[in-house]
């Protein structure tokens, strides 16, 4: 087997020497295994639609800054437009189906690095920016199968994981020092416990974040996102929503934190649902804690990740 520092050469080279692009990090934007394309955005007429599928966000006692319109991925297939929607070009998408009785996708990326879905399971929790972000609706009760596949490119698979939620995050939600409903403050900034993590506070959605008595912030937070529990998070126009967690998949770790056999690392999970909107947020699982991990991050990114999804009905 080889040495974990022969990976990262293999990797490395296979990122710099051959000059496959590396994609930055962004803000949340969903591949939608919907319809078949990441989505960046709503425009203003999406926001409109939004608010109308979901209803308007609470306003909360003591707590300014907040804006109550959803601007959460829109449930109305007529509405997958450019007008109420701005679309990338990320993802190679194929065996796109969406129907209420089968609903498939295979897509493809090319942003992941090898530490951004263990990042949250850290009491310090994780930067959403470093997580790859997909969703999808079901329009009836189905038995949903997902797996997740981190890999070089150059036959070098990674330790991954995955967290599905039920529920759907705001469009371009993200972790930043400058915006007041994801705190930080100091001089280099430190992440602070957001007001509405209070493990009461509901969103449109009927879901609370989880409570993290940390506000002293001992430990200074690495994110927002939280691979383990129920979260929120804000955009900069203020809009705010959370996920609910529903399970949490990290089984396959082999001892290096990689392997030449897929099989070695592939994640798979396969769960009934009820109808309704669910998230999953996925990446490379080294340095993951509780998980039998025992390799650490080898800080490589622009990775390749394969997401499959099939949803049947019952």
């Amino acid at each position: 087997m080889m040495k974990r520092r022969d990976v990262r050469a293999r990797v490395a080279c296979a990122l710099v020497c051959l000059g496959i692009a590396v994609t930055a990090s962004a803000h949340v934007q969903y591949y939608d295994l919907n319809q078949g394309r990441q989505i960046a955005d709503l425009t203003p007429a999406g926001k409109s639609k939004s608010t109308r599928e979901y209803g308007q966000n609470p306003a909360v006692a003591g707590i300014t800054g907040l804006n109550r319109l959803s601007g959460r991925p829109l449930m109305d297939k007529r509405l997958w437009t450019r007008t109420y929607q701005v679309t990338t070009g990320a993802g190679s998408f194929s065996g796109v189906k969406y129907t209420p009785t089968l609903s498939t996708a295979t897509v493809d990326i090319n942003d992941v690095n090898d530490w951004g879905w263990a990042a949250g399971t850290q009491p310090t929790l994780g930067d959403s920016h470093e997580a790859n972000f997909f969703n999808f609706r079901l329009e009836r009760r189905a038995d949903v199968t997902i797996t997740w596949l981190v890999h070089d490119g150059q036959g070098n698979y990674v330790d991954g994981g995955f967290s599905l939620y039920g529920g759907v995050m705001v469009y371009q939600g993200h972790d930043d020092a400058r915006e007041a409903l994801n705190p930080a403050s100091g001089v280099p900034p430190v992440k602070r416990q957001s007001p509405l993590d209070t493990g009461t506070v509901k969103d449109a959605q009927g879901i609370a974040s989880a409570s993290r008595n940390t506000v002293s912030n001992a430990v200074p937070y690495v994110g927002q996102f939280n691979a383990r529990k129920n979260w929120g998070q804000t955009n900069p126009a203020g809009n705010w929503s959370n996920l609910r967690i529903l399970k949490v998949v990290n089984t396959r770790n082999p001892a290096a934190g990689f392997s030449r056999v897929s099989a070695d690392t592939l994640e798979t999970l396969t769960v009934r649902l009820l109808p309704g909107n669910y998230t999953i947020v996925a990446g490379g699982a080294l340095g993951a804690q509780g998980f039998g991990s025992v390799a650490d991050s080898f800080g490589v990114s622009g990775l390749k990740g394969r997401l499959r999804f099939r949803a049947v009905a019952r």
